[in-house]
């Protein structure tokens, strides 16, 4: 049985922290989706432009490949908020479809339009060419190409949760609810929740951020902490900001101010394949300030979007406690 279905079958006192780490691992699974498709769009660029050789066979196989890792991200999308769900399929169908036509087209000797990038007219490269297009074409229209339906995705997951939540008392209730499952940390301004353990049995006491075994919050908090400088007390906020949701290489880290929108969602196991930082901001946040070199930006009309893949351990440290540090600095507030 899948660990997300025996989450699910588990009864325990807190059901809602339950809810809260089962809807935190789905959008990790949502995130590993959109990552495999960044990484096909990668694989397919690198073909066009380097000196490979591949068939007509490959570039089928890498069509198929995005329409099927795309289905996983709506499902999970849809999971995560069902409301409007039915956009999302109509869009993704809509995608199936073109990609249904585009391989047809190119069957049919003479329909395919396009140029390889490497300027060969060999059909598998025209083909390759007008896949690439279809993925991330900068003169095809947005909302027609894969990567403007992921920021739909995106959007659908993190702008209509927020905006549900602005307009209830979601956000009140969220601090109620971490308040009284008793996760809030010892000797910071944060709610620390186990993602596996607090989801089966929830904490019997407060806990300080030293007993977490949490590669990724370790460097997060690293340099994060402001002390008294007569006393060498770290300071401790009454009402914490802040709710982290972790295992040993994952940090999911939510913002609970209402007029503050932050996401941060890392994996941090050492493996570069894997690894990665993924940021959501509202508009009026500065990630440019915020975030050290070497992250994609892409900005819409509700926010901002960062990620960075492909990284290796040292680097992924040291953009944790940068971004800690800025974070959570006093100074860093201002940027909110």
């Amino acid at each position: 049985m899948h660990i997300l279905e025996k989450l699910k079958k588990i009864s325990r006192r807190e059901p809602e922290i339950r809810a809260f780490c089962i809807q935190t691992i789905r959008f990790k699974k949502f995130l590993e989706n959109a990552r495999a498709l960044l990484d096909l769009f990668k694989d397919g660029r690198e073909k066009a432009v380097e000196d490979y050789i591949f068939d007509r066979h490959y570039v089928v196989t890498l069509i198929d490949s995005v329409v099927e890792r795309l289905g996983m991200m709506v499902y999970d999308a849809c999971v995560l908020v069902p409301k409007n769900g039915e956009e999302l399929y109509a869009g993704y169908d809509r995608l199936k479809l073109a990609a249904g036509n585009l391989i047809d087209a190119d069957a049919s000797a003479g329909k395919s339009a396009g140029v390889a990038a490497s300027g060969s007219t060999d059909p598998e490269y025209r083909l390759l060419s007008n896949a690439l297009r279809w993925f991330n074409g900068k003169d095809a229209p947005e909302p027609e190409t894969v990567m403007g339906f992921m920021k739909q995705a995106f959007l659908h997951v993190i702008a209509l949760d927020a905006a549900e939540g602005l307009a209830s008392d979601a956000a009140t209730e969220d601090q109620a609810l971490f308040e009284n499952s008793g996760v809030k940390a010892t000797d910071m301004g944060l709610y620390l929740i186990d993602l596996w353990k607090d989801a089966l049995t929830p904490p019997d006491k407060n806990r300080a951020t030293s007993d977490f075994n949490s590669v990724p919050l370790k460097h997060l908090l690293m340099d994060a902490t402001c002390r008294d400088a007569k006393t060498g007390a770290i300071n401790i906020q009454n009402d914490p900001d802040w709710v982290a949701a972790v295992t040993e290489y994952q940090l999911s880290l939510h913002s609970l101010k209402p007029d503050f929108q932050f996401r941060l969602e890392t994996l941090a196991s050492g493996y570069e394949q894997s690894d990665f930082i993924f940021i959501f901001a509202g508009k009026s946040t500065s990630l440019s300030e915020l975030l050290p070199s070497g992250f994609h930006i892409e900005t819409t009309d509700y926010g901002q979007f960062a990620w960075s893949l492909d990284i290796s351990a040292k680097i992924i440290e040291d953009s944790l406690m940068i971004i800690g540090r800025r974070l959570f600095s006093k100074s860093a507030r201002r940027l909110q």
